[in-house]
């Protein structure tokens, strides 16, 4: 039996004041860690290429076109079981004026705007934190004063 190859998209938009745009999860037994906060983002598709998907996602989950920075990959430990799946994670990144662009939530039950103490609080689903971390860390938060 050969390991199945999954692919993943996600990006955290950031604003001029150098917070990050959360998403709350729905709060539903059927779904993966419910009501939890994580990135925007979801599963790619057949034919599509990541930065498709991430593409179709942003338009689907806040009803906008953005220009995106694809920043890195990694191996998703919370998707990825040894020996029968990895499941690979592509992050964007992208700089959003709330003042210049109106967003709709059209996932999850609640969207929020986080700084780095109290995004590195949250305890994010499919064990995203140590990639906020990082991304902070990275000081790419700063992006957002481009918006």
């Amino acid at each position: 039996m050969s390991e199945v190859q999954k692919t993943v998209v996600s990006v955290i938009p950031v604003n001029p004041k150098g917070e990050v745009l959360l998403q709350q999860r729905d709060d539903r037994a059927d779904l993966l860690y419910p009501g939890m906060w994580t990135f925007f983002g979801g599963a790619v598709e057949e034919a599509e290429t990541p930065n498709d998907a991430i593409n179709r996602e942003i338009k689907e989950e806040l009803g906008v076109e953005l220009p995106l920075v694809y920043w890195m990959n990694y191996v998703c430990p919370a998707r990825s079981v040894p020996n029968e799946t990895t499941t690979t994670n592509y992050v964007y990144f992208t700089a959003i004026n709330p003042d210049d662009v109106s967003l709709t939530l059209g996932e999850g039950q609640a969207m929020g705007w986080f700084d780095r103490e109290k995004g590195l609080a949250l305890d994010l689903a499919f064990l995203q934190s140590p990639i906020l971390e990082q991304f902070f860390t990275a000081g790419l938060h700063e992006f957002g004063k481009q918006a």
